[in-house]
């Protein structure tokens, strides 16, 4: 499953996105160029979390329109080099349970990779809007810490709809 970076304002019938990020890491590490440039994509705050092959960047500041994200993430895949974005239409998304496959003759999947690991605050949030309804989401599905969950308490918290997606994965 992965979670899309959309936030729809059913009422007023805009479109909203946060800013997400998939980094994979290149000889096992995250470089210190490399994690200066993609911090440049999150003007407001930063999550990290560690996936088997490489860390998740997050935002949870409300941005108008999704195509902004999408380019900025893209722009910096490209600067980057070696890195592959999973997109769906517009929307940018995070892989947000574990990956598995089939197993030959058995009725159990194998997992392939864990779900991701709350890892580190890369930019602590400044009192923006934000999307309630992702960051609810990491702390109730993904383990957001409290302490980190609460630096957002001064933050204006918007109650957009976000979307979940079910996707196949190479692994």
């Amino acid at each position: 499953m992965g979670l899309s970076n959309s936030a729809w304002d059913t009422e007023n019938k805009k479109k909203y996105s946060v800013q997400f990020f998939d980094y994979d890491k290149k000889n096992g590490k995250i470089t210190e160029h490399d994690l200066e440039r993609i911090l440049r994509i999150f003007p407001y705050d930063c999550l990290c979390y560690e996936t088997k092959h490489g860390i998740h960047f997050i935002s949870f500041a409300l941005l108008k329109g999704m195509r902004r994200t999408k380019a900025k993430a893209l722009e910096c895949c490209k600067l980057l080099g070696e890195q592959d974005y999973w997109c769906s239409k517009q929307d940018l998304t995070l892989r947000v349970s574990p990956k598995w496959k089939p197993r030959k003759f058995h009725k159990m999947h194998e997992i392939v990779s864990k779900r991701p690991k709350f890892k580190a605050i890369a930019k602590k949030p400044n009192k923006y809007r934000i999307s309630k309804n992702h960051l609810d989401f990491y702390r109730k599905f993904m383990k957001l810490p409290e302490e980190v969950y609460h630096l957002y308490d001064d933050c204006e918290k918007f109650d957009y709809k976000i979307k979940i997606y079910n996707y196949k994965t190479r692994d």
